[in-house]
């Protein structure tokens, strides 16, 4: 198959790393794959010499009036439209809600299949009254869509598995079947994400400094790059702790030390289903998640292998740390069967299933 993928660029983040690893292991299986972008520039992940990086570049849509935001968004979706008819696709893949859209709107009355997909939680990111109907508009255009989890696919109605079909993440970054647990960890609490609102850091933060005092050797980094840098960092000089806790920005390098930590911890207040989650139970680190909509409550066991929390609970967050922290037993536990993952999250039997359901459409 002729395979294209549409997102806005490949930079840091769960879609990007999620394009890069599927467009590289379809390639791999011999498709012929392309990754098309709006914005170009670098790849923050690496992806397979076998698949091919294109760039349809767009001037920003202005912020401000709705009506040239419309006209904005319709003159890239017709210019979009003539390189995607150009191009001569089996299927193009959009890989956001938003870039469903697009992929809907161009290949209408062609010989190319669209594909949607909905990689965050549509109950709660970007879920207002518009982008909600257009969401569900879209869906019901577009030949087939993906989603991440059941609770995902239930917003589109009951018959959305008619249509859909859910397909959970891979283990996408293929270093992490590299790695294996430390014979001893770091004395570090970590986490991964873009610094939004989203993702609270803020609480996790607070929960650090309300056990600090008991936990004095133990540090607190956290990987990832957004908005709320300075509001974050003016949290930990407000706490005194610029010495523990740690913003050392995105790194596509972070899972080595990720794998050396003692916790892992998710605060979000909502998801897709995380990539980094999944990602850090793999490797055996002991994990916390806040039992946020979507992901994490089909991904963690509840005390097998990992640990869920109230979402929103400083004091929650604050407890598990220190649960695992103080019990080697239940540590190893969670670890060893946080490593069942890479087999059943594994590329190789994901990617499948994505090749599978394409095919049927």
């Amino acid at each position: 198959m002729k395979i294209g993928f549409l997102i806005n660029d490949l930079q840091s983040g769960g879609a990007e790393r999620a394009t890069v690893s599927l467009a590289s292991s379809f390639a791999e299986k011999g498709n012929d794959v392309e990754i098309i972008t709006f914005k170009g520039g670098d790849c923050f992940y690496s992806v397979s010499d076998k698949v091919t990086l294109k760039s349809v570049k767009f001037d920003e849509i202005e912020h401000g009036a709705s009506l040239k935001r419309l006209f904005g968004a319709v003159g890239r979706m017709f210019r979009l439209r003539k390189f995607i008819k150009e191009e001569n696709l089996d299927v193009l893949i959009g890989m956001s809600f938003s870039m469903t859209y697009y992929t809907v709107f161009t290949t209408a009355f062609t010989k190319t299949k669209s594909v949607g997909t909905e990689r965050n939680n549509p109950y709660k990111y970007k879920a207002d009254k518009l982008n909600t109907f257009l969401r569900k508009f879209f869906f019901h255009l577009a030949d087939g869509y993906i989603f991440q989890t059941l609770k995902s696919a239930e917003f589109f109605g009951k018959k959305a598995l008619k249509k859909g079909v859910v397909i959970p993440n891979a283990i996408f970054n293929t270093n992490i079947y590299n790695v294996a647990p430390p014979k001893s960890r770091d004395k570090v609490i970590c986490a991964v994400g873009r610094l939004a609102e989203q993702k609270r850091f803020d609480l996790l933060i607070d929960a650090f400094a309300k056990i600090a005092k008991d936990i004095p050797d133990y540090n607190l980094v956290i990987f990832g790059e957004g908005e709320l840098r300075n509001e974050l960092q003016s949290k930990v000089d407000g706490y005194g702790l610029n010495d523990r806790i740690m913003l050392p920005g995105a790194d596509p390098q972070a899972y080595k030390s990720v794998c050396n930590a003692s916790v892992f911890v998710l605060s979000s207040d909502y998801e897709g289903m995380p990539n980094a989650l999944m990602e850090t139970i793999a490797m055996g680190v002991p994990s916390i998640s806040t039992d946020c909509d979507m992901g994490p409550g089909e991904i963690i066991n509840n005390g097998e292998n990992g640990i869920l929390v109230r979402t929103g609970s400083i004091k929650e967050i604050a407890e598990a740390i220190l649960k695992i922290l103080n019990d080697d037993e239940l540590a190893k536990k969670l670890s060893d069967n946080g490593r069942k993952l890479l087999e059943t999250n594994s590329i190789e039997n994901i990617s499948n299933r994505w090749l599978e359901y394409m095919k049927s459409i």
